[in-house]
């Protein structure tokens, strides 16, 4: 009966002993497990579309007048600064109206300063005596006639050059002439583009969701994207904003059959860093359940 005690003893010490040293470890994995198991809930995607590499600023250069088109001095691909003059237009007239208002802005300043002279002289002369008040009066009236002349030029040139920016088209932002629609020797009419510019610095991704998946996809989520020139490259972003509408596809893919007779819905991706991806790039985009 001792020696059974003993037994006991020895084998009560020997499960305590293993439950002491392996216990912490097989909880360790049971938590190693769970929370494995809610990443692999987290990262499991919940719908697939395909994307393109877009910029959000992306404006259509067009003129405000009708014109021949005289110089473009860009050329598609070209990077451009803001400011940068990109097309001048044909304008003789507005030229000749600008050296016609400049003739006659100088003309009116001489006789301004003339007419300033004049009434200086004498309103000196009517100080010390030696003219009348008449007289003095009638030189501070052609004071004021010469310098409404003068207001009136300075006007006419002022409207004569802003004219004549209508004919010379500059760049509005920093960024890269994206297309060229028109040519020299063209007519370039009001709302019709000649050149298309976007900043590469700026990009989003518009994503197409397909119709039958609307819904599944809310602003904040996350998303992978994957460019097939960057093998084995993930780029990591969020859904920024879902389009109210849905309407036909229109990123084209290898795949005719993926877009033909298919209504989607628009959604506009950003990145954590787009770095490698060009604007025109078609992507895979991934939406994964929070």
């Amino acid at each position: 009966m001792k020696r059974f005690k003993v037994l006991l003893i020895i084998v009560i010490v020997l499960i305590g002993i293993i439950v002491a040293f392996f216990g912490p470890i097989i909880l360790k994995e049971s938590g190693r497990k769970k929370v494995f198991k809610e990443n692999e809930t987290l990262l499991h995607p919940v719908v697939a579309a395909k994307g393109i590499v877009e910029s959000r600023d992306r404006l259509e250069i067009s003129s405000k007048v009708l014109g021949l088109i005289h110089d473009i001095s860009v050329v598609e691909g070209e990077k451009i600064k803001k400011g940068q003059r990109l097309v001048i237009l044909q304008n003789k007239e507005s030229r000749e109206q600008i050296k016609e208002a400049e003739a006659l802005t100088k003309k009116a300043g001489a006789n301004y300063e003339k007419a300033k002279i004049d009434y200086e002289r004498y309103k000196r002369l009517y100080e010390s005596d030696a003219a009348t008040l008449n007289e003095l009066e009638e030189f501070k009236r052609q004071l004021k006639l010469a310098e409404a002349e003068l207001i009136e030029t300075n006007a006419k040139l002022e409207r004569a050059t802003a004219v004549l920016q209508d004919f010379i088209l500059k760049s509005p932002i920093d960024g890269v002439v994206t297309t060229k629609n028109l040519e020299i020797g063209e007519i370039a009419r009001k709302g019709i583009p000649i050149l298309t510019l976007a900043d590469l610095d700026n990009l989003k991704i518009t994503a197409e969701l397909d119709e039958t998946d609307v819904g599944k996809v809310h602003p904040g989520q996350r998303v992978e994207v994957i460019a097939d020139a960057y093998s084995g490259k993930t780029y990591n972003g969020k859904v920024e904003k879902i389009s109210n509408d849905v309407k036909r596809k229109s990123i084209r893919t290898f795949d005719p059959t993926a877009w033909i007779n298919i209504n989607a819905q628009e959604i506009t991706i950003v990145l954590d860093s787009f770095e490698g991806l060009k604007m025109g790039m078609t992507v895979d985009v991934k939406f994964y359940r929070e």
